[in-house]
């Protein structure tokens, strides 16, 4: 709820560059996805016409420095932060429309907050530990609750990376979007996918730029250009704030099927279709 009055109070103040909605549908807790859409004459018809910029995170609920993140982009875009960058946040708004939404996992997002800190799935009821059940129908061991909304895209889903057990911690549902936060974000994409020029997710931790693909170490017939895009990026971190980040193949990290920027550049067919992987760096719970 505070992040997305926040939105709210941006889009209030900002009325001619900025208006928030929810997407269509719920979360299992019956929550809203709130985005975020920022372009200059926002309330024209013809700024819907523009290329389209996504940015989403949280989808991981215990990482909480990415929605933390999601909200410094967008206050930037919008001169409340970085006022020195205002004439090239205006040069992006002209150009293209960007949305974002800060927290697709808002049940999980809530409940690392109020229960378990390190809860990283949603929060939907999965099935029993190990799927063993007793002869009176309930589980053998325990009840499970989340699938990892990661692993949950349609994009090589449930070969590699995966685990069978609903209580595993990369468990990726019965089937590709048979959750309701990876289905709501997927739904809203793909009617835009002619125009959707850019998507990228955010995660923490190790400081990376990822590449597709995740679920494979074959390299992408644009791999070139991902190679490339990459190379800008992580130097211009480095230029722009000192920090060192890494350009990788997703694969590299470790395999992994059905995650959302696969999904993108997979069945979206857009090529520029990224992760970032957030603070601290790799080596940051290393202590002496």
């Amino acid at each position: 709820k505070v992040i997305y009055d926040r939105l709210d109070a941006l889009a209030a103040k900002h009325t001619t560059t900025a208006e928030t909605f929810n997407l269509p549908g719920e979360s299992y807790e019956k929550r809203k996805i709130q985005v975020i859409r920022m372009t200059s004459n926002v309330a024209s018809a013809e700024s819907a016409d523009k290329p389209l910029i996504w940015l989403d995170g949280g989808i991981h609920a215990r990482e909480w420095v990415v929605p933390a993140t999601m909200m410094y982009i967008i206050e930037s875009l919008l001169g409340e932060k970085e006022p020195d960058k205002t004439d090239q946040m205006n040069t992006l708004l002209d150009k293209y429309q960007i949305v974002i939404a800060p927290c697709i996992n808002p049940d999980g997002y809530e409940y690392s907050h109020e229960e378990e800190r390190l809860w990283r799935k949603n929060r939907k009821p999965s099935g029993c530990k190990s799927n063993k059940y007793n002869w009176f129908g309930g589980c053998f061991y325990t009840w499970c609750y989340g699938v990892d909304g990661n692993r949950n895209w349609s994009a090589d889903w449930g070969r590699v990376g995966v685990s069978k057990d609903p209580c595993s911690q990369v468990y990726p549902g019965k089937k590709a979007f048979d959750q309701e936060n990876t289905r709501i974000v997927s739904e809203f994409l793909s009617p835009h996918k002619d125009k959707l020029k850019l998507y990228v997710t955010y995660h923490s931790y190790s400081q990376l730029f990822l590449t597709p693909l995740g679920y494979t170490t074959a390299e992408p017939d644009n791999y070139q250009h991902h190679l490339k895009v990459g190379t800008a990026v992580v130097a211009a971190i480095a230029q722009r704030h000192g920090a060192k980040y890494i350009n990788q193949r997703s694969a590299a990290l470790y395999p992994a099927s059905g995650d959302s920027a696969d999904w993108v550049h997979d069945t979206l067919g857009v090529t520029d279709s990224y992760t970032f992987e957030l603070r601290p760096d790799e080596n940051s719970w290393r202590v002496g």
